[in-house]
This record gives structure tokens, sequence and C-alpha cells, in this order.
């Protein structure tokens, strides 16, 4: 049980209560962790097909993630290269985008096509070279488990070895054959860090989620360190300690082995993708902080692709009923957490050794960020 909370002072906080409702720390964050690091910014399924496009915000930066014609997944800054105007703000199956202000087009994969009356004159054109030094701004982007994700800056490591960690532990289980079972979005009255804190909160499981598992499951859980960047919990036999979820076994993710059957991952990667993984079903919550209180989850429920049929259908929906409803359990626990940081009392909270050491890692993460950018 060491780690930050070892031998700290009772009563001393590591992030002061304003930097969970102070604009100009939320700003901070923003171009210290959110426009540096690799974070996630959406799921591959949003742009299923070719020729479909996806907007999205990442640190306040409109960006836009399309499928193009031949298939592969693009990421742009979603601003015409004429004015500066949001070039898409809705989903979209077109395989043109244009922009409302003066009608440049651009494909899918990011080239420009249609500039009317570019010199004034009708079906005139800009020369090859210029056409092509004005399609989209491409965003380093990547995808994983059914995530993409973007880096916005020069980022500091290749994203082959911000992953490789959960590579190498998931390696047995098939992410590949990811099949999406349900999502939804959520608009919470909270500040980002206190999701990701009370995603890393294993204490109050048997309180506020009694539906999922006794005290003994939550006592069962060991903190797992992966990386600075990817911490959380495992639960050795999370599965075999709860009640089962569906009444019909869903099929695992491909030739699992024997002793990560019951296993229960519960990851987050810092600093905005929180993954729950289990040999038959994968979570993944993204999240867009919005402001100092405010933060737009989307929350995504993957099963195997052989238990997309008919046959599981009512398993599916059981499955999918009990994550969901742990999350709506969850959106009043953080906005009554949120407004308590309206009080000067809350600076003085104590985290628990025994509890809390890997949300004290995660506060640390964002601590460290923030001393960086001074």
């Amino acid at each position: 049980m060491t780690g930050p909370l070892t031998d700290r002072e009772v009563g001393v906080s590591i992030l002061p209560a304003g930097a969970y409702t102070d604009p100009a720390v939320f700003t901070a964050e923003q171009g210290a962790i959110f426009e540096r690091r690799w974070v996630w910014a959406g799921f591959t399924h949003w742009v299923a097909k070719p020729g479909s496009s996806h907007p999205v915000t990442v640190a306040g930066r409109p960006l836009l993630i399309t499928r193009d014609l031949t298939g592969a997944i693009q990421v742009f800054h979603n601003i015409c290269r004429h004015r500066g105007m949001v070039l898409s703000e809705e989903p979209s199956t077109r395989k043109r985008l244009r922009c409302p202000y003066h009608y440049w087009t651009y494909e899918v994969g990011g080239a420009l096509c249609g500039t009317p009356y570019w010199d004034r004159t009708k079906g005139s054109a800009p020369d090859d070279a210029t056409r092509d030094a004005l399609a989209l701004l491409p965003v380093r982007h990547a995808e994983w488990a059914g995530m993409v994700l973007v880096c916005l800056g020069e980022p500091e490591r290749p994203v082959e070895d911000v992953l490789a960690p959960l590579r190498e532990r998931w390696a047995p289980v098939d992410l590949d054959r990811l099949h999406l079972a349900a999502e939804d979005r959520y608009e919470i009255t909270a500040n980002w860090k206190l999701v990701v804190e009370n995603f890393l909160d294993f204490y109050h499981l048997p309180f506020v989620h009694p539906q999922v598992g006794p005290a003994a499951a939550a006592l069962d859980i060991d903190d797992v360190v992966l990386a600075d960047d990817i911490l959380g919990g495992c639960y050795p036999r999370g599965a075999a300690g709860k009640a089962a979820k569906t009444e019909t076994p869903l099929p695992m993710f491909g030739d699992v082995p024997p002793a990560l059957r019951d296993r229960q991952d519960i990851f987050c990667l810092f600093p905005n993708a929180l993954v729950f993984l289990e040999a038959d079903w994968f979570q993944v919550i993204g999240f867009e902080p919005v402001a100092a209180d405010r933060t737009v989850e989307h929350m995504a429920v993957f099963v195997d692709n052989s238990a997309s049929g008919p046959e599981f259908t009512d398993a599916r929906k059981a499955l999918t009923a009990v994550l969901f409803e742990v999350n709506d359990q969850d959106v009043p626990i953080l906005e009554r957490m949120q407004r308590g940081r309206s009080s000067p009392a809350a600076d003085r909270n104590h985290l628990l050794p025994h509890w809390d050491q890997v949300t004290a890692r995660f506060q640390l993460l964002v601590a460290s960020a923030l001393e960086e950018e001074r």
C-alpha cells in the first residue's frame, strides 16, 4: 500500500479545491496536458463507413475525424482554409464537406476540390500547387481498441510507447474483435479530474453500486500502476466474485487463457480514456473537458464480434443495462463532489493510504504537468 500518501500529513491535499473550480487552472490544463499528450478524441465507429466524418473538440480546438474513400481514418483541424470558419458541425456521411461561408469544398480525405469564382470568373480554380497547399490541415492520430487518439503538439513519446504496457498486459485478448453493443453520452456538471478520480475510486463501489458486488469484492482489488500515465486496479477474481451480468454467457475475445477469464482490469490512460476490460466485454469512457465545472462523457460498451447476432441480443442488453446503471449512479455523486469544491473546507480533504494511492498518483500527474507549464 505504499505510494504518494505514505507518511503524508493528515488533512493536506495534493490538489487544492480551486484546481477543480478555477477557470484559469482549467485553461492551464488544456495547454499543459491536453495539447501535449496523446488523448482520446473519439471512437472509430463514429466514422464506420468510407465517406463519413464526425466533428470533435480537443483542448478547445475543433477537429474532424473522417474515414476517407480508401477506408483509412484521418483527423484534420475542422477549419476551412479560406477564412477559418468551422467546416462541419454535425456528423455526416457525405463524401464531400462544404464550408457554408463561400462554398469551398473538401474531400473527406482533406483535399480541396471546390473554390467557386476563384479569380472572379465562373469555373476558375487555383493551380495544383496552391490547391494542394490549401488542403485541410492534418492532426497526428492513431487508432487502438476502437478509439481514436490524437496529439495536437509534438509528442514526447511515440503512441506505440504510450500504449505498450496495455498492449503487453492484454496481449492474450483479441481487441481486433470488438463489436459495439451500446453507447451513450453524458453531460456532467463536474470537473474532469473528478470523473477520473471516481473511476479510480474502488472504496465507493459497495456503497454507491451495491448491485455489482459486496464490500468483499472491493477489498479484493489490487492497485496497478503499469506506467506513469497508465494507472488503475485489477480484480484478479473479479467476475467470479460478483453476480453474473447476463444469464447467457457471452463469447470471449478470442482464446483467452484460463487465468485471465475472471480478471477485471480498470485503468485510466491519462488523461481522458477510462478503460475496463473483462474477457467477454470491454468498456471505454472517453471524455471532453468543456469547462472547469463541465465534462462531456462518451461511454461505449463492446463485446466480441461473434456476440453480434440475435441469439445474444438479450445478453447484450443485460450487460449494457448493468454498466450504464453504474454510470448513471455516478453522475449525481460527481456533481455533489463538484459543489463541495466550492468550500475552502475541501482543501483539507484526507486521502487514505489504504484506498487512495492511485488517486494520489493521478493528482500528482496533474500537479506535475501544471508545474512544468509555469
